[in-house]
C-alpha cells in the first residue's frame, strides 16, 4: 500500500490559559506548491472519551482554503481503516467520541496512540498559510446518539412483480458535509418533491447512516469521492463504509489506484460514476483518469440542462465499447436551488435500495429535466425481439431495426434519435413515432425536448449486437 503523504512534524504546547494538560495547540506555516494532504500527529492518553479538534488558519477569507480530517492510529495509505472522519472546510471545530461525533466522523472507541490531523491543503495563498489546531482530550463519557432506524423489509410476493419506472436522487448532501439540511430534514424534503428514492452522498463520509431516516423515500447509502482532481458517487455501500479520496491526478500510480477504488467499491457492491466531469470549480472536473470499471457518468447536473461535454465524454466511452450508465441529479445542498432538477427514473422490479441498484447496473436508467414528469417509452425491435431502455437486442445484419417512442406529456415536442453519437433524425412526437434503420452494431438512443428547445429526458442507450 502506497503512503498518502508525508507527516509533518509540529511544535505542540499546552494552550494558554488552560487548567489542563489535555489542550494542546500546535502551530505551523505551510508554503505554496507542498503536498496536496499534510498530516499532524498527535498522542491520545488512555481512557479519553472524547477528543475535539479545533483549526484556524490566516488567509480564511478565500486566499487559502485548507480541508481538515482525522485519523486512529493505523497506517495512512490509501483505503486504511484508520480513517475516522473528514469534514472539509465546513467545520472548524469537530469532536470524535466513544458515543457521539460531529456530522462527518465516527463513533466508537478512542484508541491510545498516535493519531493524525489531516490537512487538505485545497488553496494556499502565495505567501503560505499559517495554520493552529488546538487538541482537546475529555474522559467524560458524551450523551450517546440514537441509532439510525433499520430499513423495512420488502414485501414478499407470490410472483415477481412487473417492472416501474421510479424517480429517484443519486447527488444530495446534508449537513454531515457541506450540505444545509439534516438528513432526516433533507429526506422529507425529497419525499414532498416526489422522490421515490434518494442516494446521501456527502463528501468523503457516510456518517450520515448513524442518523435515524424516515421510511420513505428508500435510502440508497452514498458517499461523494472528492480527490484533488474530480469527484465520483459511490452508491450503495455498507453502513461504516467508506471509499478513499487522498488521489492527486499527477502522483506515479494514480491511475492503479483509482481503479483500485472502484474495485473497493465494487468488493462493497457498490457502483462507482464520475460526477460532473467538466464543472468549474476547482478540482471539480475530472482530472483522473477514466476507471476501468466505471459504471455511470453524471451528463446533467443541476437545472440549467444537460452539459454538452459531459454527454460527448458519455459518448466516447459507449463508441469504445464502454456500457457506462448516464445519470442526471441536483447535487443539491440548499435552497433556493430546486432539489427536483435534475433528476432519473430507474426501471426497477421492486422499491428498494437492492432493486434500484441492480436497475442502474443494468443501465435501465431515463435522465429527466425533473422529479415528476412521467417517462418516455421507448421500444426497440428487430422481428420479434424487442429491447428497451438499456437493454441488448440481437438482430441479423441488414434487418430492419425499429425504434418507437412515446411520451404523452410531451405530445408537442420532438424527439432526436441518435445512432453512434451521430444525429440521425429528429421526428415529432405526437401520439408516438418510429425511426428505422439497417441494424448494424452499436447503439441508439433519444433525446426528448421541448418546441422551444428545452432538453426534457435523455434516454440510455438500447444496445443492438448483430450476427
Amino acid at each position: 500500500m502506497r503512503t498518502a503523504t508525508a507527516i509533518v512534524a509540529l511544535l505542540a504546547l499546552v494552550a494558554p490559559g488552560s487548567q489542563s494538560p489535555n489542550v494542546r495547540v500546535f502551530t505551523a506555516h505551510f508554503a505554496p506548491g507542498g503536498p496536496r494532504y499534510e498530516y499532524v500527529a498527535f498522542t491520545v492518553l488512555p481512557g479519553a472519551e472524547t477528543v475535539t479538534v479545533s483549526y484556524s488558519y490566516s488567509g480564511d477569507n478565500g486566499s487559502s482554503v485548507i480541508d481538515l480530517g482525522l485519523f486512529e492510529p493505523g497506517p495512512l495509505t490509501i483505503g486504511t481503516p484508520a480513517f475516522r472522519g473528514y469534514s472539509g472546510g465546513s467545520q472548524r471545530t469537530i469532536t470524535v467520541g466513544r458515543n457521539t461525533a460531529s456530522p462527518g466522523y465516527r463513533t466508537g472507541p478512542l484508541p491510545a496512540g498516535l493519531w493524525h490531523v489531516m490537512l487538505g491543503m485545497y488553496k494556499v495563498a502565495p505567501g503560505g498559510v499559517d495554520v493552529e489546531i488546538r487538541i482537546n482530550e475529555t474522559n467524560e463519557p458524551a450523551a450517546t446518539e440514537t441509532a439510525a432506524a433499520p430499513k423495512g423489509a420488502a414485501v414478499p410476493t407470490t410472483a415477481p412483480p412487473a417492472p416501474k419506472w421510479y424517480s429517484g436522487a443519486l447527488h444530495l448532501h446534508t449537513t454531515h458535509s457541506d450540505g444545509a439540511l439534516t438528513p432526516a430534514a433533507l429526506a422529507d424534503a425529497a419525499r414532498d418533491a416526489g422522490y421515490d428514492f434518494i442516494a446521501i452522498t456527502d463528501h468523503n463520509t457516510t456518517t450520515h447512516t448513524r442518523e435515524p431516516l424516515p421510511a420513505s423515500p428508500v435510502h440508497i447509502v452514498g458517499e461523494e469521492v472528492t480527490t484533488p482532481g474530480g469527484h465520483a458517487n459511490v452508491w450503495g455501500l455498507p453502513k461504516g463504509a467508506w471509499i478513499d479520496f487522498r488521489v492527486s491526478p499527477a502522483e506515479p500510480g494514480a491511475a492503479e489506484t483509482i481503479d483500485g477504488l472502484v474495485d473497493a467499491a465494487h468488493q462493497a457492491g457498490a457502483l462507482f460514476a464520475i460526477s460532473h466531469p467538466f464543472d468549474n470549480c476547482s478540482g471539480c472536473s475530472w482530472e483522473q483518469a477514466v476507471p476501468s470499471k466505471l459504471d455511470g457518468l453524471e451528463i446533467w447536473n443541476g437545472p440549467k440542462g444537460p452539459q454538452g461535454p459531459a454527454i460527448a465524454m458519455w459518448d466516447r466511452l459507449l463508441r469504445a465499447g464502454r456500457r457506462v450508465t448516464a445519470i442526471g441529479a441536483s447535487d443539491w445542498h440548499r435552497p433556493p436551488v430546486p432539489i427536483g432538477a435534475a433528476a432519473v427514473r430507474v426501471l426497477a422490479t421492486q422499491l428498494t435500495d437492492v432493486a434500484i441498484l441492480d436497475g442502474i447496473r443494468q443501465h435501465r436508467v431515463i435522465v429527466m429535466r425533473d422529479v415528476r414528469t412521467a417517462p418516455p417509452a421507448v421500444e426497440a425491435r428487430c422481428g420479434s425481439a424487442e429491447a428497451g431502455v438499456g437493454d441488448s437486442l440481437t438482430c441479423r445484419a441488414g434487418e430492419e431495426l425499429s425504434v418507437h417512442v412515446s411520451m404523452p406529456e410531451l405530445a408537442d415536442g420532438n424527439a432526436e434519435f441518435i445512432w453512434n453519437a451521430a444525429r440521425m433524425t429528429t421526428r415529432a412526437i405526437g401520439r408516438g413515432t418510429t425511426f428505422t434503420m439497417p441494424a448494424t452494431a452499436g447503439y441508439v438512443r433519444v433525446r426528448f425536448y421541448t418546441p422551444d428547445g428545452r432538453t426534457v429526458a435523455i434516454t440510455n442507450p438500447v444496445y443492438v449486437e448483430t450476427h
